[in-house]
């Protein structure tokens, strides 16, 4: 068989047009936006108030959801209507009313830390990504915004993540009074033997899990759009937010569930399992069924929690935009 060659001048010319495509991309690149630092924390504030307003509002549903999918082998074959009101009703029996609020201490901590870093990083990689490569479509922007934000936000909060894990699913191993933060940072370290590693078990289905705001963020804004072209409006309403938030969040929680499953699993695991062994023990227990262990509640949940997260956060977005801009022309 004879072997292609290749001569000198034909990799001279390669390389030259290799220079000038990547010269001609660069001439093509609009000039990055210079990074408004009122507007960052503006929305790192709308993150965080919008995180707190839903974690109160829908607490009792988190915690049936996240033990749903700890102790996903006794959920039975009954539907979410059946199943929410009966798991509350056990609660209550069992710990008191104030059982269904049992964590919320972290998650008044976890969820508004995360949706602080989350909101203000994807939106300073969103203007930096449009400025910067504008030969790509709005989707394929959004989307890499979208899984970075995600990335850095689950490096920096997983070890709150854990610890409101623990505590929501103390009482199934046997808890009685319900741990503080601290305590349970102490728990985990005991177990691990002083590793602050376990802070951050559960990163390898977190990472996975970033498909889900990979598909969710870019559906949420094409959405958006949609609705503000269909309505012929300048600017998004509390309804438009509503339903697009609502509608994106559905598709994502679908298609992306069992990363949820797994992660909540190895966050709660007395041992030290770790991701494959996770997936095995879920499969060889409950079949593939156990992977999407409460959806159904989950599905039910997600509607008021990311409604009432992403209004919140666009309104007072919107509102901090008019008074500085307004301050500002002053």
């Amino acid at each position: 068989m004879t072997t292609p060659t290749t001569s000198s001048s034909d990799v001279a010319t390669t390389t030259g047009n290799h220079y000038h495509l990547r010269k001609q991309n660069r001439q093509h690149s609009l000039p990055v936006a210079p990074r408004d630092y009122v507007h960052l924390y503006s929305s790192l504030l709308a993150g965080a108030g919008s995180g707190a307003l839903a974690s109160i509002t829908c607490a009792p549903l988190d915690l049936v959801r996240t033990r749903l999918q700890v102790w996903g082998e006794r959920r039975g074959q009954m539907g979410a209507v059946q199943i929410i009101p009966q798991m509350i009703r056990e609660i209550v029996a069992k710990e008191g009313w104030k059982g269904c609020f049992r964590g919320l201490g972290a998650t008044l901590i976890t969820v508004p830390a995360f949706w602080g870093v989350y909101f203000p990083v994807y939106n300073d990689l969103k203007r930096h990504g449009a400025s910067a490569y504008p030969q790509y479509s709005t989707t394929v922007i959004h989307m890499g915004a979208a899984v970075s934000a995600g990335a850095i936000s689950d490096v920096l909060c997983n070890p709150l993540f854990v610890i409101r894990t623990r505590i929501q699913t103390d009482f199934l191993h046997g808890g009685g009074v319900p741990k503080s933060i601290a305590s349970t940072a102490r728990s985990l370290l005991r177990e691990s033997g002083g590793n602050y590693l376990i802070f951050w078990r559960g990163m390898t289905a977190n990472m996975l899990g970033l498909s889900h705001v990979g598909v969710q963020f870019p559906v949420y804004e094409r959405l958006k759009r949609m609705l503000r072209q269909n309505h012929q409006s300048s600017r998004d309403t509390a309804f438009h937010v509503m339903i697009a938030s609502a509608l994106s969040k559905m598709t994502a929680c679908v298609l992306t569930y069992p990363h949820e499953v797994i992660r909540s699993r190895m966050m709660d695991a007395r041992s030290q399992n770790g991701f494959v062994p996770t997936c095995r023990q879920i499969y060889a227990k409950e079949g593939w069924a156990g992977f999407y262990a409460g959806l159904p509640v989950s599905l039910v949940r997600v509607i008021p929690n990311t409604c009432i997260t992403f209004v919140t956060y666009e309104l007072f977005c919107q509102w901090s935009r008019e008074m500085i801009d307004e301050y500002r022309s002053k």
